[in-house]
């Protein structure tokens, strides 16, 4: 009898084991995403600030081509739309009444060419005959034919009253946001009067100007860093992608730079600095990197970045020495340990470890 019992308690324990290790959830080791900086500006010279502009590198002004009084308005300020989608329409009664008058004038010229043209064959038999004067068959001929442009006049009439009819209907070009909206319904407005104005998805640029007196020290193509004063710490690489050729206010320049990877809650209108280091070429003093990629380290004069590998998709931490007063508007000079083309991670740096599997983060 005490046999049996334990050998039904091991057998229950046992059991218990091995059920407790069949529900133990599996462990998943979640990839964190990664926001990145590539290492290219050298820090020696001077660094110039420049306020500017977050614009939609696609934006357009909409207005009707016809005027009337608006029958509806389908979108408000921050909608979404898609190319095609109608935004606006105009009362359509009037521009319908165009057309039927257009084609009942289509259809008077059709009948009196038809007319002019059984004239015209009866004068030429007669005149054939010798019944009929060369002067009588100059006239039909004359008539005939100007019926004949009676209809082509009254057919484009017709296609422009179509157009018209067409164009009470205002839609989206491209994909986007509206960004702004100056209309309500059962208002009357004018062809070309601005309604709308809408930015498209994709990518954003920053546009602002410049002194002429460092005009001739930047280029296309040419990288800098923004950042963004009302968002703590954050920063974007832009590329410069539009240099004005003659100088307006002030005689200043505008520039257009492409942000490279702006964060995802970026919008056209919000202001950015715009930040330049106007070299001297005579020497090299290291590079500029954004505050946030820094890991302070053991030792005052040292500190880390974690450089990404693009074939192994992990992060090295690398050692880095900065000199003493390095940091300016979030940003810091970095004198070794790093060279141009490094990717360093810009963000969440105090929960990565070195080797680190990561991916990079869609913008």
């Amino acid at each position: 009898m005490l046999t049996q019992l334990i050998h039904k308690s091991s057998l229950a324990i046992m059991l218990i084991t091995l059920s407790a290790c069949q529900d133990k959830p599996e462990v998943v080791e979640q990839i964190r995403a990664l926001k990145t900086f590539t290492v290219s500006e050298l820090a020696n010279g001077q660094q110039r600030r420049f306020p500017g502009i977050v614009h939609a590198t696609d934006s357009s002004s909409l207005s009707f081509e016809v005027g009337g009084k608006v029958q509806q308005v389908l979108v408000d300020i921050g909608d979404s739309v898609k190319k095609g989608q109608l935004l606006a329409d105009l009362d359509k009664e009037p521009y319908k009444l165009d057309v039927q008058a257009a084609l009942a004038d289509l259809a008077s010229a059709r009948s009196d060419y038809k007319n002019k043209q059984n004239q015209f064959q009866r004068v030429d038999e007669l005149e054939k005959k010798g019944w009929a004067s060369k002067s009588m068959w100059d006239t039909a001929l004359a008539e005939r034919d100007t019926s004949k442009n009676r209809i082509n006049y009254a057919n484009s009439k017709l296609n422009l009253a179509k157009r018209d009819l067409r164009l009470t209907e205002l839609t989206a070009q491209f994909d986007g946001s509206i960004a702004s909206r100056s209309v309500d319904p059962f208002t009357k407005v004018i062809a070309g009067q601005k309604l709308f104005e809408i930015n498209a998805d994709g990518t954003m640029n920053v546009e602002f100007d410049i002194s002429e007196t460092i005009i001739s020290k930047i280029h296309q193509g040419m990288t800098v860093m923004v950042n963004f004063p009302t968002l703590d710490s954050e920063t974007s690489e832009a590329r410069i992608s539009f240099i004005g050729s003659a100088a307006g206010t002030a005689n200043s320049f505008p520039i257009k730079a492409d942000l490279l990877n702006p964060p995802a809650f970026i919008r056209p209108g919000m202001s950015a600095d715009v930040h330049f280091i106007l070299r001297d070429d005579k020497h090299h003093d290291g590079y500029l990197i954004p505050l946030a990629a820094i890991l302070p380290g053991d030792d005052d004069a040292f500190a880390y970045v974690f450089i990404y590998n693009l074939e192994t998709s992990k992060v090295h931490k690398t050692a880095i020495e900065t000199p003493k007063d390095a940091a300016q508007n979030n940003m810091i000079q970095v004198s070794k340990g790093l060279n141009a083309g490094d990717r360093i991670a810009v963000a969440g740096v105090s929960f990565l470890n070195d080797e680190q599997q990561v991916k990079l983060m869609q913008h």
